[in-house]
């Protein structure tokens, strides 16, 4: 894939994840408790179950990404799914997809997730609030 028709890759994938997010949000009540649970791959936000997919951690103090099958801390599951991920080094050749992490903008990272929100056939995303490094989720019905 040439870095033109990556742009528009991104682009394309930016746009379906726009779409995706406000249907979404939209089944959610507003300030609702959240946990997630990392050890049987869950997301609870208020009364609502879904089953997740970690992406990766983006720190906005170091401005790194580091996806989620490379991070050490998490248990093993959750990498072996989060692998599922480097399925995007086929289809776009870009070995972001298999460095275990970058550098990156707030927005280069958004772009990441976006990709991989495609990638796993998620129906949005969720980001941690108030940690640092950010977790991002692919959230899946």
């Amino acid at each position: 894939m040439s870095d033109q028709e990556f742009t528009a890759f991104a682009d394309a994938c930016r746009s379906e994840l726009s779409a995706l997010q406000n249907a979404f949000l939209r089944q959610l009540k507003r300030g609702a408790d959240w946990f997630y649970d990392l050890n049987d791959c869950t997301l609870r936000i208020g009364d609502q179950i879904f089953s997740m997919t970690p992406i990766g951690t983006y720190s906005s103090e170091y401005r790194t990404w580091l996806w989620a099958w490379a991070n050490e801390e998490f248990p093993s599951r959750v990498r072996e799914a989060s692998m599922r991920i480097q399925k995007l080094h086929s289809s776009t050749g870009f070995a972001v997809f298999l460095n275990q992490g970058t550098k990156a903008t707030a927005m280069e990272a958004q772009d990441l997730v976006a990709m991989a929100v495609r990638c796993l056939g998620a129906i949005g995303f969720f980001r941690t609030s108030g940690e640092e490094p950010m977790l991002y989720l692919a959230v899946h019905q």
